[in-house]
Formats: structure tokens, sequence, C-alpha cells
């Protein structure tokens, strides 16, 4: 009996060493597939072998080079120009008015720009006070889109009004009977304009005693009612009718005082416009500054002014 039970003790013993030389196999098989990729780079670090694994990638390579498209040149491109010209304001650097009286004084100049058809204009007219006489300034400001800007500053001289000051209506009342016997439907604004210097030239005669040259409203007032006056009445019949024509017009004053006369814009340019007569004849309808400048020059410095303050006329 006793030898039976130690066989088969023994028996046991041997099928316990079987059952776990089995599993420390299973287990080691199990272990060498999850770790194969480590131990495998362990083994080549402790060998020194430096053979590329499958699962170094593969070496770069050049970009290809793309090719031209087509229609793709090398001819140069046109240069970017820059605009570093500021605008130009243009117009009299004084301005006269009277107490009360209401002032445009984007009228009173004009802006151009070598590159830029729509500047910005700014106007600071702050200091300035019609309720009150003396002397202001009004400064204008032009701005290109490119940034370029200038700047013009100009004088308003406000008046006490005379004694006799009559109310523009009635200026443009008398001026608009003038304009309704001399016009007709068909005409140009070049005849419209040589009709104007046609009847101011053979309706008033020259006076030399007028003593008004600051307010053109009455100077034109009396010229339309008496038929006669100076220079300057000469100057503000025009600029009435210049006005109710629709015909732009500048006011031109003699560098040191002494003659007054118009530049008018029928859309070809500026050009001279005096229809005061004098003694030495001449006609000042529509001329150049050279021309005028020609006539000055012969007859006692007749026309002088600053040609940095008014628009250049054309040449012809």
């Amino acid at each position: 009996m006793r030898t039976d039970r130690r066989k088969s003790q023994k028996r046991k013993r041997a099928v316990r060493k079987r059952f776990f030389a089995f599993l420390t196999t299973i287990i080691i098989i199990i272990g060498l597939v999850a770790f194969r990729d480590n131990l495998y780079a362990a083994i080549l670090d402790m060998t020194g072998d430096k053979h590329e694994t499958e699962n170094t990638p593969p070496p770069a390579t050049e970009a290809p080079v793309e090719s031209e498209e087509p229609g793709e040149t090398d001819e140069p491109q046109d240069p970017v120009i820059t605009d570093t010209e500021p605008p130009v304001i243009e117009g009299g650097d004084q301005l006269e008015v009277f107490v009360g009286d209401k002032v445009s004084y984007r009228s009173h100049v004009t802006v151009t720009d070598n590159m830029d058809d729509n500047v910005k204009l700014e106007i600071d007219s702050s200091r300035v006070n019609l309720r009150e006489p003396g002397t202001y300034t009004v400064t204008y400001t032009a701005t290109d889109s490119a940034g370029n800007a200038a700047t013009k500053t100009i004088e308003i001289i406000v008046n006490e009004p005379p004694v006799v000051h009559p109310h523009e209506d009635e200026v443009y009342q008398l001026a608009d009977q003038v304009l309704e016997s001399i016009f007709t439907e068909d005409m140009t604004p070049r005849k419209k304009a040589r009709a104007i210097y046609v009847w101011v030239r053979s309706n008033i005669r020259y006076d030399n005693d007028y003593e008004n040259n600051t307010d053109w409203l009455q100077a034109a007032y009396d010229g339309f009612d008496k038929k006669k006056g100076d220079c300057y009445v000469y100057f503000g019949i025009t600029k009435a009718l210049l006005n109710r024509a629709g015909i732009e017009n500048l006011d031109i004053v003699k560098t040191g005082g002494g003659h007054y006369w118009s530049m008018v814009n029928l859309g070809e340019g500026w050009y001279h416009y005096d229809t005061t007569p004098r003694k030495t004849g001449g006609e000042f309808f529509m001329m150049t500054d050279a021309d005028l400048k020609a006539y000055s020059d012969k007859y006692g410095n007749s026309h002088v002014w600053d040609s940095d303050k008014y628009p250049a006329t054309p040449l012809e």
C-alpha cells in the first residue's frame, strides 16, 4: 500500500512539473511576440549593428521643380507710380465782405491735383466773425488720396456796410433785365460772355470820380442806375451779369490796387476778362496771361497781378 501511494505522489509531481514547464514556455512566447521590436533594437544596440530596420523612413528626395505656367514670361512689369506731389490751391489772398453777409468760402478757391480728381478740401473758418468788422483768416487744406497735403490761408476783411447797401436780389433783378434783352436761346457760353462784354462797354460811361472800391454790389447798383462809373463800377456790373448768366468768374485786383477786372472759365480754362475801356484802346475779352502782360508792359503797367494767386490761362 505504501509503495502504491509513493508512486501516485511521484506521478503527480511529474505532471505538475510538465504543466509549469508548458506554462513558462507559453509566457516566454507571448513576451517575445509582444516585445520583439524593442528586443531586436536592444540586440542591435548591443551588437553595434547600424543597419536600418524596416521601419526606417525612406531618404528624402528633392522637391520636383515646378514647371512654369503656360503664358508666363520674364518680361518686366510696369513700375508703380508713387504720387508725392501735393494738390494746388489757387485763389486770391484776400476777400472783402460786409457785416451780415453770407460767404461761400469754397467758391473763392479752385483745387487741382496731378493725379487725383477727387481731392478732399477742408475749410477752417472758425476764426471769422461776420457780425463784427475786422480782419480774419480762413485756412484751406487740400489732401489727395495719396496723403499729400497743401494749405492756403486767406484774409477775410469784414467791413461795415455802406450807408446805402442795395440788397443782392435788387442788383440781380437789374442784371436779369439786361440779360433778357441781350441773350437768345441758341447762344453758347462764349457768345453769352461776348454779349455781356459788348453791353457793358456800350452802355456804361467811364467816370473817374466814383469813390467806392470795397462794395461791388453797391458799385453794380450805381452803374445800372447812373450808367457811369470807374473801373470798379465796370467790374461790379460785369460780376453781377456773369453770376446771373451762370458763368464761372474770379475777381482780380491789380497789385497795389487801382484797377479791378475778372477772369472767366467757359469750360476751356481761365481767361482774363476786363470790360473797362482804356484811352490806349485794347480788347480784353478772353485774353491769355501772355497777351495781357504784353499789353501791360507796353502801356505803363496797366495790368499787373501776382500770377501765383490766380490760375494760369491756356497758352492760346
